[in-house]
């Protein structure tokens, strides 16, 4: 459980850095409406991402990985449609937030040594 809500605090970080360094990604309404983004996406990426990738096993081939890019620019949208008045991006800028948040994500996560699985042992 704790390494959930770590990933949900670094998934909230990235977006809000993603924010503060492109000008064309805006988040609105403060940090509860953050809070909830964030969950949003952390569901999108549980329940729907799976999909998206396995049907878009020839596109990630061919274009050697770069088109898992677009699966979290799609991630992004669907999470700024759930959860209205929070996202304000043109497509450009959700691409290009995808990738900074994906660079910011992993850079978190290797700082704070979190981990993809769960131990038992916590």
């Amino acid at each position: 459980m704790r390494n959930v809500i770590l990933r949900l605090l670094i998934t909230a970080l990235a977006l809000k850095g993603a924010d503060y360094l492109l000008p064309n990604f805006n988040l609105h309404g403060g940090w509860v409406h953050l809070f909830w983004f964030t969950v949003v996406i952390g569901l999108l990426n549980w329940l729907v991402k799976p999909i998206l990738v396995f049907f878009s096993i020839p596109f990630l081939i061919i274009t050697v990985g770069l088109f898992y890019f677009v699966i979290n620019a799609l991630m992004l949208y669907f999470a700024s449609l759930a959860v209205p008045n929070t996202l304000t991006a043109t497509n450009g800028g959700i691409l290009i937030a995808s990738i900074v948040v994906t660079f910011l994500h992993w850079l978190l996560a290797v700082v704070f040594r979190i981990n993809k699985q769960e131990n038992s042992g916590d």
